[in-house]
């Protein structure tokens, strides 16, 4: 995957705000119009500090904001319009919530727990000392 500077990103953004659409930007900048889709999707979405800080903060959501991604989504709204009212970052974060509501429904878009479960230390000396 490439990562492109901050100047790319602070050229691309002028060129939004004077009106270009991602394939202008694209081509003008020799980027692929997939990254200059998704920087165009974040600038509308989120703004311009968004677009210029991408990559240096992980972004979470409430349950709530990707329930109600989803449904708009059901609903017929397009990605973009979802991302630009929720302030949602990323196309690729509304298909997987999709994916995921679509196979475990709400609860699969509830926060999971990080780590090793309580007690998994302590039950695992436990058989370690039964051996």
């Amino acid at each position: 995957m490439v990562v492109y500077r901050r100047e790319v990103r602070e050229q691309a953004l002028v060129l939004f705000e004077y009106g270009f659409k991602y394939g202008a930007v694209s081509s003008k900048l020799g980027i692929g119009q997939g990254v200059a889709r998704a920087w165009q999707d974040l600038y509308e979405a989120c703004g311009k500090e968004a677009l210029l800080d991408m990559g240096s903060t992980h972004r979470s959501y409430a349950y709530e904001t990707k329930l109600e991604a989803v449904r708009r989504l059901e609903a017929g709204e397009s990605p973009r319009q979802v991302m630009a009212g929720l302030h949602i970052a990323s196309r690729s974060v509304l298909a997987r919530w999709r994916a995921a509501w679509k196979q475990g429904g709400d609860d699969a878009l509830r926060a999971k727990p990080r780590g090793r479960p309580r007690g998994s230390g302590e039950q695992a000396g436990r058989a370690h000392a039964r051996a």
